[in-house]
């Protein structure tokens, strides 16, 4: 029966050689393998990718994702930059779902790192051995890529990092008789008596024009203000390890006193007041200090002769740490097929070769050694300021609760700076309800309740 049937399996071979010869012979073909078949075209691999809509960064994603499908005609992408992102992304990966893609700033990444939301970094998508042929391609990696590490592994690659100097007008300065190079306070203490001759106040005493005022325009920026300022003395405010909050540190009584002392004793702004950034961009504030390289295309437009300065550090400050460092990060859903996994941080790298274009167009900073060496950055003389910052500034806290510990920390310094409550008991008031977000929080993220 084993002979007959290797007969007749030989006899089949031989007839198929046999059509291949002549094939190839009329066709010019190649002989083809016996019983071998044609391949099939592989399946598309889709990828859906979610960004926050910051229309000069859109346009030039749109551009590259347009530029990545073509050399790579096996995956698809849909990028979506609509709807409210933030709740949007945060809820569709609590539950499970969501982009494949997406890029996030380090205030959300503690959430989705102990929920389980990200998947760490493939560097093999990349065409790469290891993290370390990722994190060699940056600028001091030890501090701007820690913002997506995680006990040694990195869970993201940046699509943007920022951190905040101090703009002034230079016309306002130049007007109070001051030089906007050489006058510039280097610590917080000397800011109010600088910032007063910047002032203009009609008979009443009502405040015309602001010398500087601190960023009051929600509760983000009153946590990342009190929080990096108490790091210069070298307080840890949040732990994000232990989850347990320090609010009432003789650091940070000694911050919050001065921000309550800058709008009640020196009576210099607050939050009753127009927002920073609109206020010196309409010419009524001389000094802002929340504006990151991105601000550098606008003051262009907006016909703003300015001057750059790193943030001011307290005198007996223990930490170089100008303003915590905020970064968007290329992060992957972990809960993506994984082959979708590979296709999407392969679309993340792709887009981080491009980070000249990002810089010129966006003014968004990806620093790579490749791009602090190029033509583009070296020409612009403020962008080595900001990359100077970044490499010895902190991230923020990556927590999950982020945004409840937030609004916890600016409902203490609304209590001292509007409703003259004590500092003091403000922050232990703060302090409780902190470590209560905290506990809850981290139960609810990693399902221990």
């Amino acid at each position: 029966m084993i002979h007959s049937l290797r007969q007749q399996l030989n006899a089949r071979v031989a007839t198929l050689l046999s059509f291949s010869i002549v094939m190839a012979f009329l066709g010019g073909c190649a002989v083809a393998a016996p019983g071998a078949s044609a391949p099939e075209a592989s399946a598309k691999v889709k990828v859906v990718y979610w960004a926050h809509d910051f229309q000069p960064r859109a346009a030039l994603d749109q551009k590259f994702i347009a530029d990545f499908m073509a050399a790579n005609p096996n995956i698809e992408v849909e990028y979506d930059t609509t709807g409210e992102y933030d709740t949007k992304l945060r809820t569709a990966l609590a539950a499970g779902t969501g982009p494949d893609l997406f890029a996030q700033w380090n205030g959300e990444i503690g959430q989705f790192y102990l929920s389980g939301a990200i998947a760490p970094v493939d560097p093999t998508a990349m065409d790469l051995d290891s993290e370390k042929d990722i994190s060699d391609q940056y600028v001091s990696p030890e501090t701007i890529l820690s913002g997506a590490m995680f006990e040694g592994k990195l869970y993201g690659i940046p699509n943007e990092v920022s951190t905040y100097a101090c703009f002034l007008n230079n016309k306002l300065w130049q007007e109070a008789g001051l030089d906007p190079a050489a006058d510039f306070p280097a610590n917080w203490e000397d800011f109010p008596t600088v910032m007063e001759k910047l002032t203009k106040r009609d008979n009443a005493g009502n405040i015309l024009q602001r010398g500087f005022d601190f960023n009051w325009s929600g509760p983000d920026f009153k946590f990342e203000t009190l929080v990096s300022m108490a790091e210069q003395l070298g307080a840890k405010p949040i732990d994000e390890e232990n989850y347990v909050a320090d609010l009432q540190s003789p650091e940070v009584v000694r911050v919050l006193q001065f921000l309550t002392d800058y709008v009640n004793k020196d009576n210099l702004g607050g939050p009753g007041y127009q927002g920073s950034r609109d206020g010196f961009q309409a010419g009524e504030l001389a000094t802002e200090c929340s504006f990151g390289s991105w601000g550098i295309p606008g003051m262009k437009e907006a016909g703003i002769d300015y001057t750059i300065h790193k943030l001011p550090t307290f005198r007996d400050a223990t930490s170089p740490n100008y303003f915590d460092t905020y970064a968007y990060f290329h992060m992957v859903n972990a809960h993506s097929a994984p082959e979708v996994q590979q296709a999407a941080w392969k679309l993340a790298y792709f887009l981080s070769q491009h980070g000249e274009d990002y810089l010129t167009s966006a003014g968004l900073l990806q620093p790579k050694k490749e791009l602090v060496e190029s033509q583009a950055f070296t020409s612009d003389p403020n962008l080595p300021l900001f990359l100077d910052e970044m490499q010895s500034n902190f991230y923020l806290p990556r927590i999950a609760g982020f945004w409840e510990v937030n609004e916890a920390v600016a409902r203490a310094m609304d209590r001292s700076i509007l409703e003259k409550v004590s500092v003091e008991e403000s922050l232990a008031t703060a302090q409780t309800e902190v470590n209560e977000i905290l506990t809850r929080a981290h139960a609810a993220a990693t399902g221990s309740q």
